[in-house]
This record gives structure tokens, sequence and C-alpha cells, in this order.
């Protein structure tokens, strides 16, 4: 498996920020528009075993994406693993660390790009390159809601 991480640090605290992220309504703000997130079925706050059935746009084709959560700990920590979905598998947890100015969020993916055919267009390299891309509006995003550290 390819692993991918960045971080973001915010003027909030860990909890607030927990409570961002886990709103399926709030990531949707916060995603690339190019990606055309849509959420299917999704509950209106995540927890521990919740699933969420969206689409979004990648690489010109829309893809039917199914996603739970498989960690659930109140504002330190969450985990959503891909259930079905374009990629061979799909892991990102999300942490929420108290830092001096506030909290850090850490994304941790694990990620193996698709089989077949596809694979061989969507590869590690393309994988990574839009999940760099999609984090730097993420964060700036979320920069802009709450603000970062003195």
């Amino acid at each position: 498996m390819a692993h991918f991480e960045v971080e973001v640090e915010l003027s909030c605290s860990p909890a607030e920020a927990f409570e961002f992220l886990a709103r399926p309504a709030n990531i949707r703000l916060i995603s690339p528009p190019q990606i055309m997130l849509v959420f299917d079925v999704a509950p209106e706050r995540l927890s521990l075993g919740a699933r969420m059935d969206f689409r979004v746009q990648a690489y010109g084709v829309v893809r039917s994406v199914s996603h739970e959560i498989t960690v659930w700990e109140e504002q330190q920590r969450f985990v959503e693993r891909q259930v079905s979905g374009p990629l061979g598998a799909w892991e990102h947890e999300h942490l929420f660390r108290p830092s001096p100015g506030g909290v850090t969020v850490v994304d941790r993916i694990e990620f193996t790009p698709p089989g077949g055919m596809l694979g061989l267009l969507v590869n590690e390299r393309k994988i990574r390159d839009s999940l760099e891309e999609g984090f730097e509006h993420r964060h700036i995003q979320l920069e802009n809601h709450f603000g970062i550290p003195q």
C-alpha cells in the first residue's frame, strides 16, 4: 500500500475541528469544486459504523464510492475505509492533536491504485498528485474558516 500524509495547523480547539470534519456537509464545502463531490447517502454527523455513499469526478469520469467509519475516538481521531470504489484499497485516518496555537489536523491515507487497465492510467503518482492538489485546497478552506495560529 502507498502512504500519503499531510497536516495543517488551525486556530481552534481539537473539538471544534473534529466536529466540523465529522459532518459530511462540511467536507463537501471544503472539497475542490472540480471533483464535484455529491453525497448520495450520508448521516448528518459521522459515528462508528456510519456509511457514506458518494460520487466524485476523477480524471474526467464520475465514480461511485462507499466509505465506512471503522474507528471513532471522539475529538481525537476517526478512520474511514473504502467499502466499494475504484481504488484497490483506501483508508483515511483523521487525527486531531492539540498544539500551542490550537490544533494540528493530520490526514494519513493508505491506498492501492486500481487494478487492470484503469491501473495503467491511474497509478500511484497520479493519485498522489491529486491528493496533494485536493488537500492544498482543503487546507486553504480550513484556514479561511478557522484561521491559522499566530
